[in-house]
């Protein structure tokens, strides 16, 4: 596993001494891992705490009617966030247990050694209209690699130095890490990149659109996309 810096970062001990997670406290998990038919598994609710042990602590999610914990084949990995006075804080949680019940579902999650926080870096990009597949595969959240999920395809749609964005019948979150791969026309050779999914528009019936800014990607294929983009002609934004 490679972890990537964050910048700061407290201890979980100190959270709870100055109460910035106590019980009722509103938090945001962001679960994924694979479905039963062999699909990337994808969710993102807000919950709040239950109680919060030595080793562990549960958080509960009001259920108001179907709910898709019932298609998890199992869990990669878990972001667990919460904002305090504006600022994001957020951590990575093992899942120790799942109980659904007739009103609410029941996570019991391993208590983490650090909450990091980030402040968020926008880019501007220029676009190529350029269509081509795309292998993706969920490898983290916000620039963190953790493991890699299930692959899955795309169509890219635009291209360039700073990001790109694609179509996919697959949902996504902002927020996800993903690795790409795929080979540009008239380009000698296969690409691949990282980047962490910055806007997801749903455009149609199991239809997204998704854009990506690269992340820890070497200079030297982000100039090469550059160059490419640049003698192909690219388009404004």
């Amino acid at each position: 596993m490679q972890i990537y810096p964050l910048g700061d970062a407290m201890d979980w001990n100190k959270a709870l001494e100055l109460e910035l997670i106590a019980p009722k406290t509103d938090c945001r998990l962001i679960i994924v891992g694979e479905s039963k038919d062999g699909q990337p598994f994808c969710c993102e609710e807000n919950f709040k705490i239950e109680q919060i042990g030595d080793s562990s602590f549960i958080v509960f999610l009001e259920l108001s009617g179907l709910y898709p914990f019932d298609k998890l084949e199992h869990v990669s990995f878990i972001e667990f966030s919460f904002k305090d006075h504006g600022l994001l804080y957020f951590t990575y949680v093992d899942l120790i247990a799942l109980e659904l019940k007739k009103t609410c579902c029941l996570l019991t999650l391993s208590i983490p050694d650090e909450i990091h926080t980030r402040q968020r870096r926008r880019f501007n990009r220029s676009k190529l209209s350029i269509r081509t597949p795309v292998t993706l595969q969920i490898v983290g959240i916000r620039g963190q690699s953790i493991r890699k999920g299930v692959a899955f395809a795309g169509q890219l749609l635009d291209i360039s130095g700073g990001g790109l964005s694609f179509i996919t019948t697959n949902r996504l979150f902002y927020r996800l890490f993903l690795e790409f791969s795929f080979i540009l026309p008239h380009f000698p050779h296969p690409i691949t990149v990282y980047g962490e999914i910055v806007r997801v528009t749903n455009i149609g019936h199991d239809a997204y659109r998704v854009a990506a800014e690269f992340r820890h990607t070497p200079e030297t294929i982000l100039n090469e996309i550059e160059k490419y983009c640049s003698k192909v002609g690219g388009l404004d934004h």
